[in-house]
């Protein structure tokens, strides 16, 4: 809570009238975090864990899934949303989103507490896109060695750690410029295709060639890049 209220204050200094939105997992499905959002109109949906009260509320969803599995064979997928009063939120109602699915391997029924706006499937699209930040702390973390901070001093791994995420800046900012097959593509992914190149250079005063192999496999694919970023 305290980085968090930190970061939005520097947020609203820094970007005014610019909407902040929060999502999180279960594990940030906390009361004093839902109030803080409240009080600071910012957008939250977190994960939340299921309970009696809420399969009684989604019985009738998940019973209607099934009924479309049986009926159809294929996997289903539906949506809905009710409000919930909890003693822990002090008598306070807050709405919670459920996800209810049926396929041939089983069943599965997921919820999210939210105080957005839309349907239901607007706010589960919104939650699932949490994935792809994750991805990317991921890629951080062991693309780019970031938790290697094995130096004795706290300000020498603080150091370590900035040139981490300058090195990952610059690659991200090198994948934008890329086709667009290649701008999702993880840091394993550009060093095989991309980086890792054996190739001969040779420098005149108008040019530098660069000479690849000919069984290269992924010649054509860094000739594509080369010319996006050229181009750019």
């Amino acid at each position: 809570m305290a980085v968090l209220r930190r970061l939005v204050r520097w947020l609203q200094r820094e970007f005014p009238g610019v909407p902040i939105r929060l999502v999180g997992d279960a594990g940030f499905a906390i009361p004093d975090l839902y109030k803080f959002c409240e009080r600071g109109k910012i957008e939250y949906s977190f994960g939340i864990g299921s309970n009696p009260a809420f399969q009684r509320e989604s019985q009738a969803l998940v019973e209607k899934v099934a009924r479309r599995w049986l009926r159809r064979g294929q996997r289903q997928c539906l949506y809905s949303s009710f409000r919930h009063r909890s003693k822990r939120w002090r008598q306070r109602s807050r709405r919670i989103c459920c996800k209810a699915e049926h396929g041939s391997g089983g069943s599965s029924l997921r919820y999210v507490i939210t105080n957005r706006p839309g349907t239901a499937a607007q706010v589960f699209d919104f939650y699932q896109h949490r994935g792809e930040c994750e991805n990317r702390i991921g890629e951080l973390k062991n693309g780019f060695a970031a938790d290697r901070l094995s130096c004795q001093r706290f300000l020498a791994n603080v150091f370590r750690l900035l040139l981490h995420a300058s090195a990952y800046n610059l690659v991200a900012l090198f994948r934008h410029r890329l086709p667009s097959s290649l701008r999702q593509a993880q840091i394993q992914t550009l060093r095989v295709r991309l980086f890792k190149l054996g190739a001969l250079i040779t420098r005149s005063v108008r040019r530098v060639v660069v000479h690849g192999a000919s069984g290269w496999p992924f010649q054509r694919l860094w000739q594509n890049a080369f010319q996006a970023v050229a181009s750019g």
